[in-house]
């Protein structure tokens, strides 16, 4: 497949993902959306990774370890699927593929989910699980040299607002952040570009929809649910990140926004903007030349650290 032109790759995924949502069950079509999004697919990661489960506050997770792991390197991925979605399995090849590039242990977290557990449950669940890492591996207590945290869609929601939680309580930030196609305010976005868009998964209307099942009692200020409204002062405290979105979805101006405060804050932070891609194309790692690239820029931005 991976021979194939672009543009037919293209049509084959948006194709894929263009499933219409069951109007009757919102959140079991969510569900099983994210379940099948990256449509199975495997890299040559998963297979070179040893898997150990971990219970983290009581909640499930488990670590991708790649065969030339370097002790003490660490990345915690929070997946994605608008939380109320999504999985440890729904991730897992994505994230080996970063295991094996970075040479870090990747830790991933069955966070609890909305609407049964609305916020800030999950972003709970994150945050303990950041915690987790940075004192123990997949082997047991060790301090972490290298600690990075990466999140997708939501997942990029839940790391940022993860960061702006522990800038607040004075805790160890990580080294380094990779937000792809994050989702980090509702609604449209007040710095929108006028280029078409084409984005069959993410919706204004959609964006307002899991918000209220997320959190329904928060105010729409709140930077932990929307961190696009974070103050400039927390701002200024964010470590070194990537944004990666592309430029055919819904979600691509608000990262372009958060880009620009962070760079007005003094942050070193990369936009990188991919023409044309679906939303969160990073997972299809055995179709996409555009996903492994994606994943490869990923994996250099945090080595450098």
């Amino acid at each position: 497949m991976a021979n194939r032109p672009r543009r037919d790759l293209l049509d084959d995924l948006f194709t894929h993902l263009a499933t219409p949502p069951d109007a009757a069950n919102p959140i079991e079509a969510a569900r099983s959306h994210a379940d099948n999004y990256g449509r199975g697919e495997v890299g040559t990661g998963l297979s070179q990774c040893r898997i150990h489960m971990v219970q983290i506050s009581g909640r499930a997770g488990e670590w991708l370890v790649p065969p030339e792991a370097v002790p003490g390197k660490r990345l915690v991925h929070l997946h994605g699927g608008g939380w109320i979605a999504g999985s440890l399995a729904s991730h897992r090849a994505m994230l080996a593929e970063l295991a094996v590039a970075t040479q870090a242990s990747v830790l991933a977290i069955d966070y609890r989910l909305a609407p049964e557990h609305p916020f800030p449950a999950g972003l709970q669940d994150c945050v303990a699980a950041f915690d987790h890492a940075a004192r123990f591996g997949p082997d047991g207590a060790e301090t972490a040299s290298h600690l990075w945290l990466s999140g997708d869609s939501a997942g990029g929601n839940l790391a940022a607002a993860a960061v702006l939680q522990m800038i607040q309580a004075k805790a160890r930030l990580p080294d380094r952040l990779v937000l792809m196609s994050p989702f980090l305010a509702t609604g449209p976005c007040p710095t929108a570009l006028a280029s078409p868009l084409r984005d069959p998964v993410v919706s204004l209307d959609g964006m307002a929809q899991v918000r209220s099942f997320y959190a329904p009692e928060t105010s729409p200020h709140d930077p932990l649910v929307e961190p696009l409204r974070a103050t400039p002062d927390l701002l200024a405290r964010f470590p070194p990140c990537v944004i990666q979105v592309s430029s055919a979805e819904a979600l691509r101006d608000q990262a372009i926004s958060f880009a620009d405060q962070l760079w007005a804050n003094g942050v070193e932070a990369r936009l990188s903007i991919w023409p044309g891609l679906p939303h969160v194309w990073q997972i299809f790692v055995a179709s996409s030349p555009d996903a492994r690239n994606a994943l490869t820029e990923a994996a250099c931005f945090l080595a450098a650290n």
